[in-house]
């Protein structure tokens, strides 16, 4: 084969792997103008030679499964548009919710239910404490605002919930910090009225909270459960109701102190007297009087009063055992 044969059938195959590479358009019937006339007899035999029942299933299956593509491509366009409407539908629903909860008046706060859980929580003023929410969209309205207008009035609150009942309605639950102890003032000059527990002339009830608040009520808070009695000292002044008077780490070391005399001493608490200037406690047992401090640990004073029981009995202390002193135990 000559040189020029060769590159004759190159290009005759690279033009054929063009062609082959070449997208082909949809095929469609030819115009009527160009179809050639055909005869009776031409017609016979194609129909005799094509028209078979194999041939005609054939077209069927064909022309059916044209169909089945047809209305699976109109099936899924129509599935896209039913979508994306959807999808603007719904934006549309939860955009118009949305603002007519931002802005219509029939969102605005017009009720609140207050449920309590301390006698001390009065419900007509904790409604006019919260007037300033009334009016103000309730979507907008969050726990921390609630809590800042109740905790001018109750500082002791212990924790508060807050549960909105659409379109205008918020309830409120409010729990206090449950009192630990009842406080007795030890003063010259309260009479003995005082002394038991009530004020002068007001036959209310004096607690104190865990977290040292204290707390004037006109009934009985402890009910039947007995709690312990703080006798309280050399205050210039009567304490006021919700203010805080001594640190709940006061009350834990009170607490810890006379817990531990029971349990390791066998020694029973009879009253417990608390200086608030000088940062000290003294808990009569049924023997003696011990005297703690906050100035030094308890496991300090505590060691302290191990070491007098080893050196001395018990009994010669007919008033008190003061361990508030380092390498010293002072006895009466």
């Amino acid at each position: 084969m000559t040189y020029e044969r060769h590159l004759e059938q190159f290009t005759m195959d690279t033009q054929s792997s063009k062609i082959s590479r070449m997208a082909l358009r949809k095929p469609r019937r030819l115009p009527k103008s160009f179809n050639r006339p055909v005869s009776s007899y031409s017609r016979t035999l194609a129909r005799t030679h094509y028209r078979t029942p194999d041939r005609r299933a054939r077209l069927r299956h064909e022309r059916r499964v044209r169909f089945l593509k047809k209305c699976s491509k109109l099936l899924s366009t129509l599935r896209s548009e039913f979508r994306a409407w959807l999808f603007i539908g719904v934006g549309t629903i939860c955009t118009s919710i949305l603002l007519a909860l931002l802005f219509s008046p029939f969102f605005d706060v017009r009720q609140i239910h207050i449920q309590r859980q301390d006698p001390r929580i009065d419900p007509a003023d904790v409604q006019q404490i919260l007037a300033p929410l009334f009016g103000q969209r309730l979507l907008l309205v969050t726990k921390g605002q609630v809590a800042s207008l109740l905790q001018a009035q109750y500082p002791d609150i212990e924790s508060i919930g807050m549960t909105k009942n659409y379109p205008s309605t918020l309830s409120v639950l409010i729990k206090l910090e449950p009192v630990v102890a009842r406080v007795i003032i030890d003063d010259n000059d309260v009479s003995e009225q005082t002394q038991s527990g009530g004020l002068v002339g007001s036959g209310s009830y004096m607690y104190i909270t865990k977290s040292g608040f204290f707390v004037n009520s006109p009934i009985k808070l402890s009910g039947s459960t007995p709690i312990p009695i703080l006798h309280f000292t050399d205050w210039g002044l009567k304490p006021q109701d919700g203010t805080r008077v001594i640190l709940p780490e006061f009350i834990d070391s009170v607490f810890t102190a006379r817990d531990i005399l029971r349990t390791e001493f066998g020694l029973v608490t009879v009253d417990i007297t608390l200086y608030v200037r000088a940062q000290e406690f003294h808990i009569r047992t049924n023997k003696t009087t011990i005297w703690f401090d906050l100035q030094h640990p308890l496991s300090i004073q505590f060691q302290r009063f191990r070491q007098f029981l080893k050196t001395f009995s018990l009994d010669l202390a007919k008033e008190y055992i003061d361990v508030r002193i380092q390498d010293k135990i002072i006895f009466r």
